[in-house]
């Protein structure tokens, strides 16, 4: 009996016909599809084309579910909670009815999705790539929709439910085809199966499928290869990746002539190897401290590869290390991230180092506008939040460019004279509430003690929600004010503008007011802004919940939407501070692509005063700060505020 895959003739025929083709064995080894028969994207073939030539190096900046919307789960908890819903805080039901599933991630997407149709009635709807859980008298399988309706794979499996801790099997009536259409999902731990709210076993997805396509052909065809796996942070990556390479795994399986080639991989927590090759023949990932770049090294071979995921957040010395071990004619090495940062090794990748440069980096940009996988909604949803196809956010995360920012901080003098000018953001005609915010300087002449008053109203455009505010007062602007001095300040202001929302940052020396006003019992919200947003889709947007409030200021100051009192504007100093400190707000892109606000600290190192007066304007933007129900409203603004707007919903329509 042959034991070494190598040494079989089969082998040696199999690497023929797939060593120099990974779409070919993307579609014929795995029955890869994305939408209406198509084997891989066009973006995955430009992607495996470069991949495939011997010693390459590819280096790609990239903008970029299972279930039918309103497909609804079932929470660990028992309740229900449709898929479109399920977020990373959220725990699913295990298959077996008790244990219990963490959410590693969130996906939707596009394709032909079908409605399956059980014996009693009941039907899910699936995408074509959807995993389904089939059993036949006891003995349980996987097979992807597209499978079963190709070669009747299925005949004679069943769906099944658990039903009061009972297995019954669901015998399929009909399969229908819904035409193209988005689709809902989520990455589980665990053995990837879950129950829907009928107690139907379920099986859940993933996205970072072209790394476990390219991860299984460089295992599989090159001997004794070693495959590296890098991030900034790597528990997740190895969850995701070692959960593509199973499904490949089992699509390889389930393939009638190539499916002795899965017989040799073995998968283990934290390697998969060929069998009888466990430490010469393998997969593995791993992460080095940003000071200990020497911790990744070791690794050499005539067929050794690299991939790095969000390879922008990996520091410049860890990727010196891991790139200065590609020493072979034939080493490879893939890098993949959204374009966050216009320094450092990734970003150097695709321009100095680029071979459009001269360099050896083929450098890809995978644009979301033009992926099949990216959705219409998610697009136009993209382009109200950032107003513009040329706003930095929008370049990184959807079309795939690094931006070119427009400077260090988040707002120009332009920007802030323009404001300083603008005619009031809410009206007396809006269903405006007030909201006050206050900033506790430490009375020591260096830090300032800040109230501001602020009229507020949330307008909805085109479901859309937009926050105004108009500055109204800033009763206290001191840097000698005492708690005592402060304490009393707040209770004029508040009997002043009655029903407003407090809103006061604990931190520092605003800790003993904050006590102090808690013992008298004055109901206040507190900042507590360092902690990540509540929210997912603002967590995967926005460091914490201070860069998601100063961006989202920063943008109602360019949209025209916020502005200032003639009462404050006659305080002739206080606004000369204003626009310094409007103006010095230096910001950055995290390696995930999300806004981040340099801290006090380094603002420091730099220079740059605490920005008390811009804290307190934040403040009325943070998230859950709220001050009455949203209504329905025009805008308000100038005539070429208004007419950006009006663009922006004509492009948006052209998406």
């Amino acid at each position: 009996m042959i034991e070494n895959l190598y040494e079989l003739p089969e082998w040696r025929e199999v690497c023929k016909r797939y060593r120099y083709d990974i779409t070919r064995f993307a579609v014929e080894a795995l029955g890869m599809t994305y939408a209406n028969g198509q084997g891989v994207t066009p973006q995955q073939e430009t992607l495996f084309k470069s991949i495939v030539v011997p010693g390459s190096r590819t280096t790609v900046a990239s903008g970029h579910g299972c279930f039918g919307i309103d497909t609804e789960i079932m929470l660990a908890d028992g309740s229900i909670k449709a898929v479109q819903d399920i977020t990373l805080d959220d725990k699913i039901m295990g298959d077996d009815g008790e244990s219990s599933r963490e959410v590693l991630d969130v996906v939707h997407g596009q394709e032909n999705l079908y409605r399956f149709t059980y014996s009693d009635g009941t039907s899910h709807v699936f995408n074509e790539s959807h995993t389904l859980c089939m059993r036949r008298a006891g003995t349980t399988k996987t097979l992807a929709v597209t499978d079963y309706l190709k070669d009747g794979a299925g005949i004679g499996f069943y769906c099944y439910r658990l039903v009061n801790g009972v297995t019954v099997d669901m015998p399929i009536r009909s399969v229908e085809h819904l035409g193209f259409g988005d689709y809902y999902g989520f990455m589980l731990d665990g053995n990837s199966q879950f129950l829907g709210a009928d107690g139907m076993v379920l099986h859940n997805t993933g996205k970072s499928r072209s790394a476990g396509i390219v991860a299984l052909w460089h295992l599989l065809f090159y001997p004794e290869s070693v495959m590296l796996f890098t991030a900034p942070q790597i528990g997740q990556l190895r969850t995701v990746v070692w959960k593509e390479i199973n499904i490949c795994l089992q699509r390889l399986k389930n393939n009638p002539s190539l499916g002795w080639l899965a017989d040799f991989v073995v998968v283990l927590a934290e390697k998969i190897y060929i069998k009888n090759f466990k430490d010469t023949w393998f997969v593995f990932a791993k992460t080095a401290p940003k000071h200990s770049p020497t911790n990744i090294a070791g690794q050499h071979g005539d067929y050794y590869m690299v991939w790095g995921d969000e390879a922008a957040g990996i520091d410049d010395e860890v990727m010196e290390v891991v790139i200065g071990a590609l020493t072979h004619e034939n080493n490879r090495a893939v890098l993949t991230s959204q374009p966050a940062t216009s320094t450092g090794f990734f970003y150097d990748t695709h321009h100095s180092l680029s071979l459009t440069n001269g360099g050896i980096w083929v450098n890809l940009i995978f644009n979301g506008e033009e992926s099949p996988l990216v959705s219409k909604t998610k697009l136009i949803e993209a382009l109200y939040q950032y107003g513009s196809r040329d706003h930095p956010g929008y370049l990184i995360r959807i079309r795939g460019l690094f931006p070119e920012l427009k400077g260090k901080y988040l707002l120009t003098r332009t920007e802030i004279t323009n404001m300083l000018a603008r005619k009031p953001a809410v009206t007396e005609d809006d269903e405006y509430g007030y909201i006050v915010t206050v900033d506790v300087g430490g009375d020591v002449g260096r830090d300032h003690s800040v109230i501001t008053v602020m009229k507020v109203v949330d307008k909805d455009y085109n479901g859309r929600i937009e926050r105004h505010v108009h500055v109204a007062d800033i009763p206290l602007f001191s840097n000698r004010a005492n708690i005592n001095e402060l304490k009393a300040n707040i209770y004029s202001v508040m009997a002043e503008y009655a029903g407003a929302t407090l809103v006061i940052d604990p931190m520092g020396a605003g800790m003993g007011l904050c006590q102090l006003l808690k013992s008298e019992g004055l109901y206040f919200e507190t900042v507590n802004w360092g902690v990540p947003c509540f929210n997912n889709n603002l967590k995967a947007l926005y460091f914490n919940k201070r860069a998601h409030a100063y961006v989202s200021m920063a943008k109602s100051v360019e949209r025209g939407i916020f502005s200032v009192s003639d009462k404050v504007r006659a305080q002739y100093q206080m606004i000369k501070d204003m626009e310094t400190q409007m103006s010095r707000l230096p910001y950055f892109f995290d390696e995930r692509s999300r806004w981040g606000i340099v801290s006090k600290k380094d603002m420091a190192k730099d220079g740059i005063t605490s920005p008390d007066l811009a804290d307190t304007f934040a403040f009325g933007f943070m998230e859950r700060i709220s001050y009455s129900p949203v209504n329905k409203a025009e805008f308000v603004g100038s005539v070429k505020d208004k007419e950006q707007w009006e663009d922006l919903n004509e492009l948006a329509a052209m998406l």
